[in-house]
């Protein structure tokens, strides 16, 4: 029901609302005290990052304008009947926000089935949360979830009222729209044919709540680690950088003016998407991704091994490693991390997607360490017992974001997506908000690891390259630390730790400029 909300019309709607909120994210970060509009220094960039993703699927989604602090509501932005959504301050009988409910809600909705409320509400001071105020955290859930239910509910009837004043937009992303006009909670007259249905006020705020946290929270994951990724392999900034500068050169310089879809696709195909792509490969937001086996399947492993699968089996396929097999994805010896390693599969290369290298994917086939062809197959049953390459059944479902320059993974070989007919619904939508945010950001800003623990700015800014080098080291050894034995969650992946420290600074602002 939901699939005819994701489309061009509405991922244009993405994209614009995307470079609009990772500008003034990082307006937000200059307002900070110890910031300037020249260089921020930025603890935890995933708090700000989340509220990006959180603002971009409830304007793009919902229709729903929130603002950052000390943004200017501009008159006219915020539609009528959606004022109490984008106020600042609660208002009628709230006691919260509507942004405030729901960031609160989906940060911490898991607990709410684990504690009771009178636990909750006892200032529990949960040691997997220690950036948290134990008081606050206590007493914060148990008054978001109802508040937001609330919200919710009151979102639905504005909806509801707009649907029957044939005021909704066809083709629009609203993600609410396509599921009330499937529901029986419409009402129609009586020239309408009543259409029977299982989709009710319960199932409707319920797929809302998937959307949101779904459409915020693993999206807000790959941009931070991305840029995390980027501070610490500061070639491949610079090469990304370089990309940009040479793709946008002819663009308007207001990043609100590029075009879409022309300038996602020419983005998306470039070593942007090789970057998005590999951060991807290497830590995806959800680890597990669930199927099952609706007929009986017979699989042919790599070493010759047959299993038989027997129907309605459930498997869980753990990204992590399918993303790192050798014999599906193009590797070299490390030479980053662990010099001389057999592969540099855990090594963040966005080279490794660029057709033209060299180096993963040399002209002579007889030198090519990658086989580009799946040696997996299946049985399937519906296929009356014919044993059938995994490509030639799954190929329309990989990710694409119509590239003809980057590597295509074998079928199964990446999902960060899932795969197959049930694959996130929501794959372009985040691939539209990465390239935005990333591109807009990247083009006017650089992204250093936060070296201050070991030396001040002053000092660091009269050494020569080598001491530079030497402290950058040891920013990038605690970093690698905490990516390698601090990620966690219950639901997505997240630093629960340490944190990632960076420093953000307008281009030729870098202090590490040299550094390698």
């Amino acid at each position: 029901v939901s699939n005819t909300s994701f489309n061009e019309r509405s991922n244009a709607i993405v994209w614009k609302e995307s470079i609009r909120q990772s500008g003034e994210m990082v307006k937000a970060w200059g307002r900070r005290i110890g910031n300037s509009n020249e260089v921020m220094w930025i603890e935890d960039v995933y708090p700000d990052v989340a509220t990006t993703s959180l603002h971009i699927i409830s304007r793009s989604g919902f229709g729903v304008k929130l603002l950052w602090p000390g943004e200017e509501q501009v008159d006219g932005e915020v539609e009528e009947g959606y004022e109490k959504f984008s106020s600042y301050e609660p208002m009628g009988k709230h006691t919260m926000t509507f942004k405030e409910s729901l960031h609160t809600m989906l940060r911490d909705f898991v607990w709410m089935g684990v504690f009771s409320k009178s636990t909750l509400s006892m200032s529990l001071h949960l040691r997997s949360c220690p950036s948290r105020e134990p008081r606050s955290f206590g007493k914060a859930i148990p008054t978001s979830t109802p508040t937001s239910n609330t919200y919710l509910h009151e979102l639905l009837d504005l909806k509801k009222a707009t649907i029957a004043a044939g005021l909704a937009e066809k083709d629009a992303l609203d993600l609410m729209v396509p599921l009330i006009t499937a529901s029986d909670s419409l009402p129609l007259d009586n020239n309408t044919p009543k259409i029977s249905t299982t989709i009710g006020t319960p199932q409707i705020l319920g797929n809302a709540f998937i959307f949101l946290f779904a459409g915020h929270e693993t999206t807000a994951n790959s941009i931070t680690f991305l840029l995390i990724f980027l501070a610490l392999n500061l070639a491949a900034q610079r090469r990304l950088k370089h990309t940009l500068d040479t793709l946008l050169s002819s663009l308007p310089s207001n990043p609100s003016n590029w075009p879409y879809p022309s300038t996602f696709n020419k983005l998306g195909n470039s070593y942007l998407g090789a970057c998005i792509n590999e951060q991807l490969r290497l830590i995806t937001s959800v680890t597990m991704v669930p199927k099952r086996c609706v007929s009986p399947q017979t699989l042919v492993l790599d070493d010759g091994k047959v299993v038989k699968v027997p129907a309605n089996t459930f498997q869980h396929f753990c990204a992590p490693s399918v993303h790192r097999n050798p014999t599906a994805w193009p590797h070299a010896k490390s030479s980053l991390r662990t010099p001389g390693k057999a592969n540099d599969l855990d090594d963040f290369i966005p080279e490794r997607w660029i057709l033209e290298d060299e180096t993963y994917h040399p002209s002579s086939s007889s030198n090519n360490n990658n086989n580009n062809k799946p040696t997996t197959t299946y049985t399937n049953g519906d296929l009356s017992g014919h044993a059938t390459t995994i490509s030639e059944l799954e190929s329309s479902s990989a990710l694409d974001i119509g590239s003809s320059t980057l590597y295509r993974p074998p079928p199964g070989a990446f999902i960060p997506f899932s795969d197959g007919p049930r694959a996130c619904l929501g794959r372009r939508f985040a691939m539209v908000e990465l390239v935005a945010v990333i591109a807009t950001m990247m083009r006017e800003y650089s992204v250093e690891l936060d070296t201050r623990e070991w030396i001040s700015e002053e000092v660091l800014k009269g050494m020569d390259v080598r001491e530079k080098e030497e402290v950058y080291r040891k920013a990038r050894g605690r970093a690698w630390s905490i990516l390698e034995g601090e990620l966690g969650g219950l639901v997505t992946l997240q630093c629960l730790g340490r944190k990632v420290g960076v420093r953000v600074c307008r281009r030729g602002g870098e202090v590490f400029g040299g550094v390698v």
